[in-house]
């Protein structure tokens, strides 16, 4: 059986009965913490800028923190894009991908365009949205990455079209045909992370790409029969050189890959969150004052080196989110990276600058593209040196439950934007999942309470 096959027939016949308990409380977390970064995006200039885009074409579906509303695709395109808006969406890090981006904002979305979505649909079409996002990220390796491609631009159209696909009802042949589809149109060039305000898009853009691919299949039209099978143009050996087709499918429906998920606590690349761990530790232990340091070498992978290593050049809030120099120099002088510390005026910071002159990464060649253990060396004028090791960041699934940290850094970046009485409404709503009878519940809260709900006359 093709293995296109194989997970099409997946993602259409699963259940909210399938899921483990823990697969749906993670769903839960996720859907709230993807909530969070959105509404923190929608309030950034590329946030504003696709927000006024996709309003042109009105509709029902709300775009968050707006009060406009558009069409499922086009409201998907710009609360994906608000999601991975700074930096701050869940990470599937095996994958390297962002699936909560590509997944929830396509979900709620199609909810409140077909209408009578309950809350175990929802819960299983987001789950099929994780899982194929990060499976088909396994199984397009780090090559992938190394050739260019940002993986949640590539995987990310999969992914938002399994959800897509499972949330309007498709059947498996059905499901095939979108993800060929889907599966046709990858995008996410990665010299966009050297300051590129499209770098935000590309959550967006398969969110989208997710969408209008599950409503053409359900019309009839056809994509890749064969996808991940086809020997020539197929996915994803046209941008792989080291293809894994058994991560599609071995394990599928025993084993989820949400449980691999991780949440980002700081707001910038997650190939730069276990540095930043490490240095924090020497930082809480020794609290040696700046002027006290006289250097910082950062050893880790090779993978994390290229992603966030590279020489920092001043330019906007994108380059230094995206620079592991740049926000290790920002927690020495600082104490703390988060928003905040992320604007235009500091990217430019004279002494920011002077610090990120004197932080090296170096990659060690023993040390495989999935380990992303840091260790940070900070040399001291005395002499002295103080050392730290993080092989997982703050958040990784391997570590304690997060469920605290995740309500306060969801009400730190949506209380930005809507009053508190809304965050608790989303909250209650998350909460309440899976017996919630529709989820465009969701969308009156999404909006700031004096603009009209989607859809309304308002």
């Amino acid at each position: 059986m093709p293995v296109s096959e194989v997970l099409s027939r997946f993602i259409a016949g699963l259940s909210f009965e399938d899921l483990p308990p823990a697969v749906v409380q993670r769903i839960r977390h996720s859907v709230l913490d993807t909530l969070g970064c959105g509404l923190h995006g929608s309030a950034t200039a590329w946030g504003r800028i696709v927000s006024d885009y996709v309003a042109r074409t009105p509709g029902p579906c709300a775009i968050w923190a707006d009060g406009r509303g558009s069409t499922a695709a086009f409201a998907a395109l710009a609360n994906a894009t608000m999601v991975n808006g700074f930096e701050l969406d869940d990470l599937h890090a095996p994958s390297r991908s962002h699936p909560g981006g590509v997944t929830v904002p396509v979900a709620l979305a199609l909810a409140r365009e077909k209408g009578g979505i309950d809350g175990r649909s929802f819960i299983a079409a987001v789950a099929a949205g994780y899982e194929t996002t990060a499976r088909v990220g396994l199984c397009q390796g780090v090559s992938s990455f190394h050739r260019g491609w940002h993986p949640t631009g590539t995987a990310g159209v999969l992914g938002a079209a399994a959800t897509a696909s499972r949330l309007l009802g498709l059947t498996p042949g059905q499901t095939q045909h979108c993800l060929g589809i889907a599966g046709a149109m990858p995008a996410g060039l990665m010299a966009a992370q050297y300051g590129a305000m499209v770098k935000r898009l590309f959550s967006g853009h398969a969110a989208h790409v997710g969408v209008i691919a599950a409503q053409l299949a359900a019309m009839g039209f056809t994509g890749i029969p064969d996808l991940f099978d086809a020997g020539f143009g197929g996915y994803p050996r046209a941008l792989s050189d080291e293809v894994d087709l058994g991560a599609l499918t071995s394990g599928l429906g025993e084993r989820y890959e949400i449980d691999n998920v991780g949440y980002k606590f700081y707001p910038c690349v997650g190939a730069s969150h276990t540095a930043i761990d490490a240095l924090k530790e020497i930082l809480q232990t020794h609290d040696p004052a700046p002027d006290d340091v006289a250097s910082i070498v950062v050893t880790t992978s090779d993978y994390q080196k290229v992603h966030a290593g590279w020489p920092y050049v001043p330019g906007n809030v994108m380059a230094a989110q995206m620079n592991m120099p740049f926000c290790l120099a920002t927690l020495l002088l600082k104490r703390r990276v988060f928003v905040d510390e992320f604007s235009d005026e500091s990217v430019r910071d004279p002494e920011i600058l002077r610090w990120v002159e004197r932080i090296s990464v170096r990659s060690d060649p023993a040390q495989d593209a999935g380990d992303r253990t840091a260790r940070v060396d900070v040399q001291l004028r005395d002499g002295k040196r103080l050392s730290a090791t993080r092989r997982h960041a703050t958040g990784h699934p391997s570590g304690p439950p997060v469920e605290r940290e995740l309500m306060t850094k969801f009400e730190a970046l949506a209380g930005r934007v809507l009053p508190r009485a809304a965050l608790q409404r989303i909250v209650d709503l998350t909460d309440r999942l899976g017996e919630l009878a529709d989820v465009s519940t969701f969308d009156a809260c999404l909006v700031p309470s004096q603009a009209p709900v989607p859809g309304s006359r308002g």
